[in-house]
């Protein structure tokens, strides 16, 4: 009878490690083999259309040079996990291929030191966001295309010093033609690994997601804030208020913008942040269920991550007007000399006609 429990058990056992290995074996496939190569395709167009469009002079600002800089690392990200997912073709195991092996280690590295960067960029520009609309006399000061360089570059340093270590904990041989890569001493140092994780989970995971929700959540009250006050005005305003309403419009447009890009990051980054943390705690050997089915559950997070550096594009086109416009005058350029044309000829009209309002109004003076 106890015999007859434990071929059960075993049996059981066994079949629950096929389907976990099926699972990790199946979202390997598919995600980067199938869908995550089209995704990155895309990301990498769309990121480099969006350097192209952020650096035109008309889109000149601080917030946009934030953008800008997290486009590149996002673009960075993307080409490496490209790369980094070649590793589990079947054919580049043989010596040949000893460069890529070699150079796989570097990639990590980047990939690593370009997803803090990004981590690190959301959380500067939603802060900087958040001065210059709920502080606006400060924003003046602080909110400089200058001072968000100075920023970037630290961030860009900070983060990649921070993960310089990585290379190093992997080593490559060659066995019989055939290339290994292995864990090096300073990766299996339980000091090491204890501090690595902790520190990943501290500076690249609690503390810049705290600062991106405390402030996102100050921004989506001042957009609201700022409408329930639109919609409370009577229609009986004067030219000056209607140029400061529309202004306040444009500035809700670019922070109702911002807010979409946070709450996109959150969505897709959270779940591997939970990974990583989990981690901490519970590392089970790759060979056994629990292990397959992390193993899986990470392919699906890690390709969220490389959505969330795809998808800005998408989200400047669709919110952004001034985005789409300077998008298709630098994709179209025959279309600026009309678009600037008609602009003149409107401005001209307009100015014309608010002459002869201001001419024949008894309030001239007062606009």
């Amino acid at each position: 009878m106890e015999c007859g429990v434990n071929v059960t058990f075993n049996e059981t056992l066994e079949g629950a490690l096929g389907d976990a290995l099926a699972f990790r074996d199946d979202s390997r496939f598919w995600i980067q083999r199938v869908i995550q190569p089209v995704v990155i395709m895309f990301g990498v167009i769309g990121n480099l259309v969006t350097i192209v469009v952020l650096t035109r002079p008309r889109m000149s600002s601080s917030t946009n040079t934030y953008l800008t800089a997290l486009a590149v690392s996002d673009l960075i990200y993307l080409v490496c996990v490209y790369f980094l997912s070649l590793e589990n073709l079947p054919y580049n195991k043989t010596e040949e291929y000893l460069w890529y092996w070699n150079t796989w280690r570097w990639l990590l590295w980047i990939s690593d030191g370009s997803m803090g960067i990004s981590v690190w960029l959301t959380a500067a520009f939603t802060f900087e966001r958040y001065i210059a609309v709920c502080h606006p006399l400060r924003g003046r000061v602080f909110c400089t295309e200058a001072r968000a360089r100075r920023v970037i570059i630290v961030i860009y340093i900070l983060c990649l010093l921070s993960t310089c270590t990585t290379p190093f904990e992997w080593s490559i041989e060659v066995k019989d033609g055939m290339v290994c890569k292995k864990m090096t001493e300073l990766a299996m140092d339980q000091t090491y690994k204890n501090y690595l994780y902790w520190f990943w989970a501290a500076m690249f995971v609690f503390v810049p997601l705290v600062i991106i929700a405390i402030f996102n959540t100050f921004l989506i009250e001042a957009v609201h804030r700022s409408k329930r006050q639109r919609s409370g005005l009577t229609q009986q305003i004067e030219p000056r208020d209607c140029a400061n309403s529309s202004r306040q419009r444009q500035e809700n447009k670019i922070t109702t913008t911002l807010i979409a890009v946070v709450i996109l990051f959150i969505v897709c980054q959270t779940p591997a942040a939970i990974m990583l943390v989990v981690y901490i705690f519970y590392s089970p050997d790759k060979s056994t269920p629990a292990g397959a089915i992390m193993l899986g559950l990470g392919n699906i997070f890690n390709f969220l991550t490389t959505v969330n550096a795809s998808s800005n594009f998408l989200l400047y086109c669709v919110m952004s007007d001034k985005y789409r416009r300077t998008l298709v005058l630098t994709l179209c350029p025959c279309l600026a000399t009309r678009h600037q044309r008609s602009h003149t000829f409107t401005s001209y009209y307009a100015s014309h006609h608010n002459s002869s309002v201001r001419f024949n109004s008894p309030n001239a003076l007062n606009t």
